[in-house]
């Protein structure tokens, strides 16, 4: 399958974590039009298609993710996500969208935006900055999570297209930016955002006069606006309690795992608790802080010994071992065999 061109070295678990369905939903249709089978896309997903369809309906990020991917290789088309919003600008909008639309400026509508968009991908963190004259509607990846080229493509495509069609003189965009490196298809980009793009970026982002701010929004209700935002605080903080303690450990520790920083007490600090308070919480939810810590390393490990981008030395050191031995040791213990025996192995079976 094609890469994410993923900023990071290395992304957690995500069973805890997931985004809305609705974008999911046009990419699993457009995949069956262009004959995809529907029972290996509810494979790939690990769920019945039908379960796509209601407004509420969430998707495991790993699962999301891996159904972008096989969706590239399989058009051969590795612009799919551009194109693919470019087509449905206006199309499965949900909730959130709905409620950008309701807003009483633009403004408004972009602290809406930035409030609500984990209901989107609790992955990707929305920051509205003003520098100036110039605003800028940030993407930020948290930490530990994995970074989707093909994700980011189409979120920035979407906001980006709905801003130009909303406002009635067009939105004059300054520069968009992207964190991942540039793609084969740069000129797709041009096409797309027709402003200059910037590869490699500490954020990826779209930056625009800061004037737009006060633009008055067109389609604006005061009552359909009080229902929706209401809804989504509901369904907000639902899904803040469906995020164990584990999970956040566990995006944190994958961050970190070769800062020799890391300990209890830095991961306990980065979620405002005592290390105390850490383990007990931990413990109510029957797991415990090491075992999550090795789960990353075996994870790390198995990973990268199977790409060979990493030697059996180099990762005894980038894991925080002392010593090769140490590491061998460990690693045996996960997974019952020596760092040297898997590689055999794994090489044996290629």
């Amino acid at each position: 399958m094609p890469p994410s061109d993923s900023p990071q070295q290395n992304a957690p678990k995500t069973a805890f974590y997931s985004a809305q369905a609705h974008t999911c939903k046009i990419l699993c249709d457009y995949l069956i039009r262009k004959g995809y089978e529907a029972s290996k896309l509810s494979d790939v997903l690990d769920l019945k298609l039908d379960d796509l369809d209601t407004e509420e309906a969430r998707v495991n990020l790993d699962r999301y993710y891996a159904l972008w991917r096989e969706a590239v290789e399989y058009t051969g088309k590795p612009d799919l996500a551009l194109r693919l919003a470019a087509r449905n600008v206006m199309e499965g909008m949900g909730l959130v969208g709905h409620v950008f639309f309701n807003c009483k400026t633009l403004k408004q509508a972009l602290e809406h935006y930035q409030r609500y968009y984990q209901l989107v991908n609790q992955s990707i963190e929305i920051n509205i900055l003003e520098r100036g004259d110039e605003a800028v509607i940030q993407y930020s990846v948290k930490d530990g999570f994995e970074y989707c080229r093909y994700e980011m493509e189409y979120s920035l495509t979407i906001a980006a297209h709905r801003a130009k069609r909303l406002l009635q003189s067009g939105l004059d965009m300054r520069y968009v930016a992207f964190a991942h490196a540039e793609p084969d298809y740069p000129e797709e980009y041009e096409k797309m955002f027709r402003c200059p793009i910037k590869f490699g970026q500490s954020h990826s982002e779209i930056a625009f006069d800061a004037h737009y701010l006060a633009y008055k929004m067109p389609r604006n209700s005061p009552s359909l606006y009080k229902v929706l935002t209401a809804h989504l605080d509901r369904l907000l903080s639902s899904l803040g309690k469906g995020a164990s303690v584990a999970s956040k450990v566990e995006a944190i520790v994958s961050k970190k795992i070769s800062d020799a920083e890391l300990d209890a007490d830095y991961v306990a600090s980065r979620l405002n608790m005592s290390r105390n308070t850490l383990y007990r919480k931990l413990k109510k939810e029957g797991v415990a802080y090491q075992d999550i810590v090795d789960g990353v390393r075996a994870d790390y490990a198995i990973q990268h010994l199977k790409s060979g981008e990493y030697s059996i030395t180099e990762l005894t050191f980038i894991l925080g071992f002392s010593e090769v031995s140490a590491f061998s040791r460990a690693f045996k213990r996960w997974t019952g065999q020596t760092p040297n025996s898997y590689v055999k192995g794994d090489a044996s079976q290629g």
